[in-house]
């Protein structure tokens, strides 16, 4: 607005139209106060040229970021106080940071005017109520209740944490700290996020039904492969764990860049994020959004460095493990579901660092899933075959990498896997192929 209607605003500001003092805003304002007639419809009457942008149209998820919910924003009278009217603008601010990106300070520029708003409207009801048939002091004490409220909720970051842990059960990352130069990266246990998702039993009851209905595909025809629950390595873990129904817990991992283009720090910081997705939710919902949490985050460069990469895979590793072994209880159904790791997924270069392989795909045994050389890439497979890669063999080839100890990789292989304390992960069935890049990447439809 400020862009299209610069000439516009110019002039308001040079003619000092508006004041910022109340007082003057009101007695410029008598006459008008009295003369509105809200009886009117036609003055509120969706008029296409009282728009700015009369050709643009909103979608349905602008109108769903720009309304709340009814069903959780209305209350009764009787419901009505100043904890849910704390409440209420709690989830106001909210969606303003989530769905809008505002800062904190435009969160706190916009309650600070919200107060001035209810300032002046006090002082109009003072001004031109002669009779009432509520006290003007009750009045004045619960709009500076209402000031104070909004004021404090979006006072600092502290304080509108608070709030939404009050209201919205928010669970504030946990922090690890690295090493000795305090370096951090930040967590959020996968018992928490997975409580929060399944707690009213609608996703729950969808997953359920879905590895019913594959179980059945499958009992009709045994060739169909439809999910992980067929591979090897998950029967294996299911197997080993022991536990009944245990659902399929699925990590992914990629680097994300974000640029600070103001302040004496302009490049780029590089992160690298874990992810959790439920292996078992039906294809519908299986891409949503909302339905890929977030697990951890940290500076790429921290990983580089053996003692802090050490330090955070510890710590994911045994909230994985608690995981797997305890589970967690959902209140809908008064019984503990127990989860089981089924893959790692990422691009090629992360899968073979995560794994514990060589970094570079153009010398060596560059593939973690057989022994395959560089040199023979392109030989059909008709014409030759390749050993894939065991457990095993693997295993027999990390230990002679660590007796060498010189650096050098051996058949693809340069050492441990960061996830080799995860229960039901293995470099060579854990680390899926990935697809994108390996068929995908450079075609067109």
């Amino acid at each position: 607005m400020y862009r299209c209607h610069r000439s516009l605003i110019d002039s308001l500001e040079s003619d000092n139209i508006i004041s910022s003092n109340i007082d003057d805003v009101l007695n410029n304002g008598d006459d008008s106060f009295v003369n509105i007639d809200f009886s009117n419809q036609s003055d509120f009457s969706e008029d296409s040229e009282s728009f700015i942008y009369q050709d643009e149209d909103l979608d349905e998820t602008n109108h769903l970021l720009l309304n709340f919910d009814p069903i959780s924003c209305s209350v009764t009278d009787k419901e009505l106080d100043f904890d849910k009217l704390a409440e209420f603008y709690t989830r106001f601010l909210l969606e303003l940071r989530e769905y809008h990106l505002l800062l904190q300070k435009v969160v706190q520029s916009i309650s600070s005017y919200i107060c001035t708003l209810f300032d002046m409207i006090l002082k109009l009801i003072k001004t031109k109520l002669s009779s009432s048939l509520i006290s003007i002091t009750d009045l004045e004490t619960a709009f500076t209740h209402v000031n104070r409220l909004i004021s404090s909720i979006s006072k600092n970051e502290y304080v509108f944490l608070k709030q939404c842990q009050k209201y919205f059960n928010y669970e504030s990352p946990i922090e690890i700290v690295l090493n000795k130069a305090e370096d951090r990266a930040y967590y959020i246990p996968l018992k928490a996020s997975l409580s929060h998702l399944l707690y009213s039993g609608e996703l729950l009851n969808a997953i359920t039904d879905n590895i019913q209905s594959l179980a059945t595909q499958l009992d009709k025809d045994n060739d169909l492969i439809l999910s992980n629950r067929q591979s090897r390595s998950v029967k294996s873990n299911i197997s080993n764990n022991k536990k009944s129904n245990p659902l399929l817990l699925q990590l992914y991992t990629d680097g994300i860049g974000i640029t600070n283009p103001i302040g004496p720090n302009k490049d780029a910081h590089k992160f690298t994020c874990f992810y959790f997705l439920l292996d078992d939710l039906p294809d519908i919902v299986r891409s949503q959004v909302n339905l890929i949490g977030l697990h951890c985050m940290t500076y790429t460069k921290h990983l580089q460095d053996k003692e802090s990469r050490d330090t955070l895979m510890n710590v994911l590793v045994e909230d994985l493990n608690h995981l797997q072994t305890e589970g967690i209880t959902i209140p809908c159904i008064s019984s503990r579901i127990y989860f089981i790791f089924s893959s790692l997924s990422a691009d090629n270069l992360a899968s073979n660092e995560l794994g514990g392989f060589q970094k570079n795909f153009n010398s060596g045994s560059f593939c973690r899933h057989c022994f395959i050389t560089y040199e023979r890439r392109h030989i059909p497979l008709t014409d030759i075959s390749f050993v894939p890669r065991t457990r095993l063999k693997h295993d027999l080839i990390v230990n002679r990498v660590i007796t060498n100890d010189d650096g050098q990789a051996l058949y693809g292989v340069t050492g441990y896997s960061w996830f080799r304390n995860l229960l039901g992960f293995h470099p060579t069935e854990s680390l899926p192929p990935d697809l994108m890049h390996d068929t995908a990447e450079g075609s067109t439809v």
